[in-house]
């Protein structure tokens, strides 16, 4: 009697870790809410991932070989989302035009304005996004000369309550305003620009979704906007920076690399959230990416007063 009922215990311990590696495993496929708590998980789905490995190793030190290959099925199901491939890489010697874009999200304005501004000026990018941002924030950073080479920028923030993001630009720039505007994204507006640089014009929108920790319909709802709004900008290279407040565990940011945008933070992930706790960042939620120009030399960098690191890259265009 002992022994059948010890085998049914590990039979019901055996079980429920096959489940759980099975739930880890489908989490990046569901597109569905369930009340705001998939997307929340999801945010979370690639720590959860050490799990199913955990689940691995016990599995072949007591030679469960059968429930081992299932782990391994479900760990690759819920690894592979997360990672991302190069798609269309151009040569560095081959391009004709390197940008620099550095974006930030400076948590309400509260970001150290002399770090901040010496960030600026180290990274000495051509684009300069930032999210959560404020004009006494501005006034700052220009008496600091963070400004000095960036002389052209979107509208200001906020602008009636209505904006919180601002991009600044090197050269000339003109600014659609009737695009992404709060009645399209459900939240923020997000300022899109089209830049006259040396290389062509291109078109840059700064970003930032509203976060799925509120309210998770008006989350997918500011995704889906950028997404659907992307789908027509054909006619110049195209430039998305900021706080997406998404991974790639979710389905509907996916849904907006997958459109021929070159993302160049790793194979894994690069997190970026939170970024002012004891530990390091574990959530990737800050993003530089572009259509018809390769994302190159990808990077973090922590401003004291933030709760996201800043994200830098390289935009290479061949024209």
């Amino acid at each position: 009697m002992k022994i059948t009922t010890r085998k049914l215990s590990l039979g019901w311990i055996s079980g429920s870790v096959l489940f759980a590696c099975l739930a880890i495993g489908t989490l990046p496929y569901l597109d569905f809410l369930g009340a705001g708590w998939i997307p929340k998980l999801q945010a979370f789905q690639p720590m959860l991932l050490a799990f199913p490995v955990l689940a691995l190793i016990i599995g072949v030190l007591r030679r469960r070989w059968i429930a081992c290959g299932f782990v391994v099925v479900f760990l690759l199901c819920g690894l592979l989302p997360n990672l991302h491939l190069a798609t269309t890489a151009i040569q560095k010697d081959s391009a004709d035009f390197d940008l620099s874009v550095l974006a930030f999200n400076a948590l309400k304005a509260g970001s150290d304005p002399e770090q901040l501004a010496e960030l600026i000026s180290v990274a000495d990018p051509q684009i300069l996004v930032l999210v959560e941002t404020s004009e006494p924030l501005h006034q700052q950073l220009a008496t600091r000369g963070a400004f000095d080479h960036l002389g052209y920028r979107s509208l200001e923030a906020p602008a009636g309550g209505e904006r919180d993001t601002v991009i600044f630009s090197k050269y000339p720039l003109h600014e659609r305003t009737t695009e992404l505007d709060t009645k399209t994204t459900g939240w923020y507006s997000l300022p899109v620009v089209d830049v006259k640089s040396p290389g062509g014009i291109f078109t840059v929108a700064g970003i930032h979704i509203y976060p799925p920790v509120g309210d998770a319909q008006r989350w997918r709802n500011g995704l889906q906007a950028v997404d659907g709004w992307t789908g027509g900008q054909r006619d110049h290279p195209l430039v998305l920076a900021g706080d997406f407040n998404s991974v790639r565990a979710h389905p509907g940011f996916r849904a907006l690399t997958n459109d021929g945008f070159s993302e160049a933070d790793g194979i894994w992930p690069a997190s970026t959230w939170p970024a002012d706790r004891k530990f390091n960042a574990m959530i990737g939620l800050d993003h530089i990416m572009s259509r018809g120009a390769s994302v190159t030399e990808f990077s973090v960098h922590a401003v004291d007063g933030s709760d996201h690191l800043a994200v830098s890259a390289t935009v290479e265009f061949d024209h």
